[in-house]
């Protein structure tokens, strides 16, 4: 069968690097989903990743070079181009409105892609905070000479061209160690794309009906959680907060008097999101510390320390959709991601708090085969989202929102396959401390027995 071009994601993670390598269908009836050719997941040293910016460049190169090295190995490809993420909260988000006067509209011409792409491409240049780069350009509302909130400009007449957008920046330091690291793992890799990690993630996680009914992607990662809002299949919204997983783990180690590393499993394997559900007589043994006798933990006790951060986490998120003012507009309500995402019972918490649908959502449209399986699960969502960016554009009616990106090297590199056998390996199995007083009474607003489930 044929196919379309080989793409590559690479997720920078705060404690792991996941890299896929996919494929598109070229036609036939599974033209829309995509093909995994190889994947991989390799940890990085604590504080090497940090609230999602790239700090010491060696050790995350090392990890990209052996998690690239994995990844071709099963997809017998020489992997030597990549769409990259970047996120945490030295990511910032604005809204900018601006215009041209366009050259052709004396003659009666009508409105072009060209034009607004070249509008678009415009808002790269647009003023922001010092020491940070325009990263995406997202347009929402077009407007044609007085005609507002217009959703789709090419083909009108008019002279005056002009837009609202959703300008997202990072810090250029930060962004500038990405590309070190990306350099360190091989000086011959090449950059094709950087994409803000929760909008690539909303590419592989939600369909294009929950994007045009209105829907809120939640993507709770290790040190912050992303709010990306969609409506008329269009971004509406963007908002991170500085909490995430990390702090529910954190928790757990102070609560329980245990190491962060036992809390992060202890909250893997007994997590549960409402503790209301749990029995009072559930112990757990934790083996806290070598040579020492294992601790007793009440599970129900873990669940009442991880209820407690999440509700907070609802709560924000929750305030965060008043406040954006589509509240009312997210007809498919909101879908839950990343590593927190797969605590049981998260979902009926989030719709406790928030009074709104809840999913928790994997990677949708893939070939369904044993490496499709594998990578079916929150921890690759991002990376396979990287890979759809490289098949499918963010916003149709545009050209691209990612600022086109250079080479960190210099020769050109294209994508091929290997020309040496590799043998086959074997396929796997399958700051912020307690609640925002203002968000408490929203959650009263809405259940005022919510404090005691």
């Amino acid at each position: 069968m044929a196919h379309e071009k080989i793409v590559v994601g690479v997720d920078i993670g705060s404690t792991k690097i996941t890299v896929v390598a996919a494929q598109g269908a070229a036609s036939g009836s599974r033209q829309n989903n995509i093909e995994i050719l190889g994947f991989s997941e390799v940890p990085v040293p604590k504080g090497a990743v940090v609230n999602g910016a790239v700090e010491n460049i060696k050790q995350v190169g090392t990890a990209v070079r052996e998690a690239l090295a994995e990844a071709s190995s099963r997809s017998d490809l020489d992997i030597a181009v990549v769409n990259v993420s970047f996120g945490g909260t030295q990511v910032k988000v604005s809204q900018h409105n601006d215009g041209v006067i366009r050259p052709s509209a004396s003659s009666g011409e009508e409105v072009t892609q060209r034009d607004v792409d070249q509008l678009v491409d415009d808002m790269y240049r647009a003023k922001i905070e010092p020491n940070y780069d325009v990263l995406h350009v997202l347009p929402m509302e077009f407007v044609v000479d007085n005609s507002m909130n217009v959703r789709e400009p090419v083909g009108r007449t008019g002279i005056k061209l002009g837009g609202n957008f959703l300008i997202i920046s990072a810090n250029s330091q930060s962004v500038l160690r990405t590309k070190k690291s990306l350099a360190d793992a091989d000086h011959n890799l090449k950059c094709d794309k950087m994409v803000f990690a929760p909008l690539a993630t909303s590419l592989a996680v939600l369909t294009d009906n929950e994007t045009k009914a209105g829907i809120a992607l939640v993507d709770i990662g290790d040190h912050t959680t992303d709010l990306v809002i969609y409506h008329d299949s269009i971004v509406r919204h963007i908002a991170t907060f500085p909490i995430g997983g990390r702090h529910i783990t954190n928790d757990l180690a102070t609560g329980c008097g245990i190491q962060v590393e036992n809390a992060e499993r202890l909250k893997q394997e007994y997590g549960v999101a409402i503790a209301a559900d749990v029995p009072l007589n559930i112990e757990i043994l934790v083996n806290f510390l070598a040579g020492r006798a294992p601790k007793q933990v009440l599970k129900k006790n873990v669940a009442l320390i991880i209820e407690e951060r999440l509700k907070e986490i609802a709560a924000m998120v929750y305030a965060e959709i008043i406040k954006s003012g589509y509240l009312d507009k997210l007809i498919g309500g909101i879908v839950l991601t990343g590593g927190s995402a797969n605590i049981d019972e998260i979902e009926k918490l989030f719709e406790k708090v928030t009074n709104m649908s809840v999913r928790v959502g994997y990677p949708e449209n893939l070939e369904r085969t044993a490496k499709a399986d594998a990578v079916s699960n929150s921890s690759y969502s991002t990376a396979i989202g990287l890979a759809w960016a490289g098949l499918r554009n963010i916003d149709p009616r545009v050209k691209s929102v990612c600022k086109p990106t250079t080479s960190f090297n210099t020769g050109t590199v294209v994508q091929r396959e290997k020309v040496k056998e590799i043998p086959p390996k074997e396929e796997p199995g399958k700051k912020v401390g307690t609640f925002w007083d203002s968000f408490n009474s929203i959650i009263r607003k809405k259940d005022d027995g919510l404090s005691d489930y």
